[in-house]
């Protein structure tokens, strides 16, 4: 008698077991959704030493590849941080310079980035002047 009563217990355990495998496993699919990526805004920072650095890491080509990937009206931020030090004379210097714009103002933050090339390089010959 004592074999039939522990098969019974046996057998309820197996079938708990199992219940609690089936009903987990069940619950812990879910569907998938598919969501879209929106991108709101894009913020690049450079930080350079030279003029020689900014025509090296950055080229109008990027631009146009970035403005390919952006559509829409995403917001576009870019901020140049521009440092020189010279031992010899004991010269230190750095400027910030960020220009804000939107991807469907294309022409005018070109032109805003043209301008701040040109601050640049009237900043770095300007150290060179001193």
């Amino acid at each position: 008698m004592k074999s039939k009563i522990r098969d019974c217990f046996s057998l309820k355990k197996v079938f708990t077991c199992f219940v609690l495998l089936i009903s987990v496993v069940g619950y812990s699919q879910s569907k998938v959704e598919d969501k879209s990526v929106k991108i709101d805004a894009i913020s690049i920072e450079v930080t350079i030493d030279s003029f020689e650095e900014l025509e090296s890491t950055f080229k109008s080509e990027d631009l146009d590849e970035l403005f390919k990937m952006m559509d829409g009206n995403e917001e576009l931020s870019f901020t140049l941080n521009c440092s020189f030090s010279e031992d010899k004379d004991n010269l230190k210097g750095s400027m910030t310079y960020t220009v804000v714009g939107s991807a469907n103002e294309k022409s005018k933050f070109l032109k805003n980035i043209k301008k701040m090339k040109a601050t640049v390089l009237k900043f770095y010959n300007l150290k060179n002047r001193t």
